[in-house]
């Protein structure tokens, strides 16, 4: 199956008064159409400036962004600003990460649904408010007729999320890129908005981006999961690889530092030491080495050289950024790593 999407060495960079920001420092990976992928990193790892690059909301502003984004054989990135916008919302869309601040409270949530479907479709707005009526209903919004009229703030939280989802799908898009959709819900609520969007991926046939810090709903949705720390890709593969037998230490921290259900209260959590660097003097070499427990098990190389992002196996398509040998990587998660999952 080709891919719908496809991101070829993007970077993204800020020019600031301390210096130059790397927020997104040659990433690569690709989408199939109807496939998820999850991108998971620590705030300020660079997946939500991967997804703005994506919508093309960078052009305009001071940011630098240079690589490939095709969706459908279509350079976002090479084409002007009016041409990404015709696309934006038709062709692509996203639910942002806080949909009080994203809803305007001046406006009633059907007139922000229909808004966003008059813009690309040439009807009426009798029919555009019908079709906010409609998508509301989709997304599990009780009596749409009469709540279409409301403002955001008489919405609940999970309301809300399910309004920008109504409005994000009402042009029927191919890609949807959901930033955080689940962040400040109740659990209950954060697993209906996961159901909801799995249903209506099969609905429309939609490729999904999810962007989240948690892994739970990536292993719930995701098809591939895709590892960013200080704006690289540091691990990519399906869910089951990612997962169940992690390759970067990284990965194996994120894993180690989430409660089981079945462990033992009394044991501690292991966190990942320190904190994620800063995007304007990121570490040399491998960005994660600080932070790393086994950097005395490789030496200097993971100061001074950058490793790619290689197959831990060949043709595998389990990738990983990592000087660690595939050999000691595999022992380090058997003897230190899978015993505390």
């Amino acid at each position: 199956m080709s891919n719908f999407l496809e991101v070829k060495d993007l970077s993204v960079s800020f020019p600031t008064e301390d210096g130059l920001v790397k927020a997104v420092d040659n990433l690569s990976f690709s989408l199939e159409k109807g496939k998820t992928l999850g991108i998971v990193g620590e705030s300020g790892s660079g997946k939500s400036v991967t997804s703005l690059a994506i919508l093309g909301l960078h052009k305009g502003s001071t940011a630098e962004v240079t690589g490939e984004i095709l969706i459908n054989g279509q350079d976002i990135n090479s084409m002007p600003e009016n041409e990404v916008r015709l696309l934006r919302g038709n062709l692509m869309s996203m639910i942002f990460q806080d949909a009080l601040a994203a809803l305007h409270p001046y406006y009633t949530v059907g007139n922000q649904i229909a808004e966003a479907y008059l813009v690309h479709n040439k009807v009426s707005k009798k029919v555009a408010k019908e079709r906010a009526i409609e998508m509301l209903d989709r997304v599990g919004i009780p009596e749409p007729k009469k709540r279409v009229d409301d403002f955001p703030h008489q919405f609940s939280g999970g309301m809300r999320q399910r309004a920008m989802i109504a409005m994000a799908l009402s042009c029927n898009p191919s890609l949807l890129i959901a930033d955080e959709p689940t962040t400040a819900l109740d659990v209950t609520v954060q697993a209906q908005i996961i159901d909801l969007l799995r249903d209506l991926q099969k609905e429309f046939n939609t490729s999904i981006i999810l962007i989240t810090h948690d892994l739970g709903v990536v292993a719930e949705t995701a098809d591939d999961i895709l590892l960013m720390y200080a704006g690289k890709e540091i691990e990519y593969g399906t869910v089951r690889d990612v997962l169940q037998k992690p390759q970067h230490p990284y990965g194996w921290g994120l894993l180690t530092s989430i409660p089981r259900l079945t462990g033992d209260p009394n044991k501690n959590l292991l966190a990942i030491a320190g904190t994620p660097p800063s995007l304007i003097s990121v570490p040399s070499g491998c960005a994660f080495h600080p932070r790393c427990s086994y950097v005395t098990q490789v030496g200097s190389a993971c100061s001074s050289a950058i490793p790619e992002l290689l197959p831990i196996h060949s043709g595998a398509h389990h990738l990983v950024r990592c000087h660690l040998e595939s050999s000691v990587r595999e022992d380090i998660f058997r003897t230190q790593v899978e015993p505390s999952l």
